[in-house]
């Protein structure tokens, strides 16, 4: 009996003699090295490790990022992490309506009405749609607008305009060709309805992800019939400029200027300008606000006729 007492005090003396094992420690620094090794001691500003090669080291806390003790720990540290789930696609463009119309072009309709009443009332109607597109090869503009307007339930303003334009670009040159058309229709001109039709080459200027200038010149003419004027063809060349400048993620402003000097009545000329800005007000819901003003100067109006045709609007756009 004596001797299973003292085989067991001695077995307990043993365990006891023995150390027991150091906790393993991943210790990752400020500056990002990462050193490993065995946990010796910790105190609020201070751990202390021994490293296999640099022996014992104590590391102050305000120099450590992270630390992870024990060997489960320090492998889910290790574990890379999961791979982000892939962003859904965007929806398929199903073109205008979703009828298949202008697929994969940046389609926009506006819409703005204004007036006012008291001494005299008035009221103004405006609605258009844009619609863009460009690849490596080919560039299109396409607008179209109307615009109406009353003054003490007299009518003062009657047109719209529908124009197109497109670029064949050249990949790998600034040089391009283009042939564009515009059709007017106004109650108040002589000519009542107006086609203009032109062609000719272009130069990028400058092109940036927030900034594009292009230069134009051509020839062309215009058709002019309906109203009192009589019907008439008048060749005519172009010098024009396109810019547009994306201010921010939610402005961006553009300006075009068209000169178009009359080949058949020397020094006779028109000049058209348009200036838009655009704010976008809500980026997923495609809705903004445009703010354009338009001038078409002609050197020799018609009789009674200010040169100056001057529109300024203001309209809710949709991104359709």
């Amino acid at each position: 009996m004596s001797r299973i007492r003292t085989t067991l005090v001695a077995s307990v003396f043993l365990l006891c003699a023995v150390p027991a094992a150091a906790d393993v420690v991943r210790v990752t620094l400020a500056n990002g090295d990462i050193l490993r090794g065995e946990l010796l001691r910790q105190t609020d500003d201070t751990v202390f490790i021994k490293h296999p090669v640099l022996g014992e080291l104590s590391l102050m806390r305000d120099d450590i990022r992270s630390v992870f003790i024990g060997a489960a720990a320090i492998a889910r540290a290790d574990a890379p992490p999961a791979p982000a789930k892939p962003a859904p696609p965007p929806p398929e463009d199903r073109g205008l309506l979703g009828f298949g119309w202008l697929k994969d072009w940046q389609r926009r309709l506006e819409a703005g009405v204004s007036g006012a009443a008291g001494a005299s009332s008035n009221q103004q109607a405006h609605v258009g749609f844009m619609a863009d597109y460009e690849d490596t090869e080919v560039r299109w503009r396409q607008r179209a607008r109307f615009f109406h307007a009353e003054s003490d339930g007299e009518e003062t303003a009657n047109s719209a305009v529908v124009s197109l334009n497109r670029d064949d670009l050249l990949p790998g040159s600034p040089w391009f060709r283009f042939a564009a058309g515009q059709y007017d229709r106004d109650a108040f001109q002589d000519w009542r309805n107006r086609l203009a039709l032109n062609g000719g080459v272009g130069y990028q200027v400058a092109a940036s992800d927030r900034y594009r200038l292009l230069l134009r010149a051509g020839l062309g003419g215009t058709y002019v019939w309906g109203g009192p004027a009589r019907e008439e063809v008048a060749p005519e060349a172009l010098l024009g400029f396109d810019m547009n400048w994306k201010l921010s993620a939610q402005q961006t402003i553009s300006l075009t200027n068209a000169l178009y000097p009359s080949l058949k009545d020397g020094g006779q000329f028109r000049n058209v300008s348009a200036f838009d800005w655009i704010i976008n007000l809500d980026k997923e819901a495609g809705l903004g606000l445009k703010i354009g003003i338009n001038n078409e100067y002609d050197s020799r109006p018609e009789d009674g006729a200010d040169r100056n045709d001057f529109k300024y609007t203001s309209s809710l756009i949709w991104r359709l």
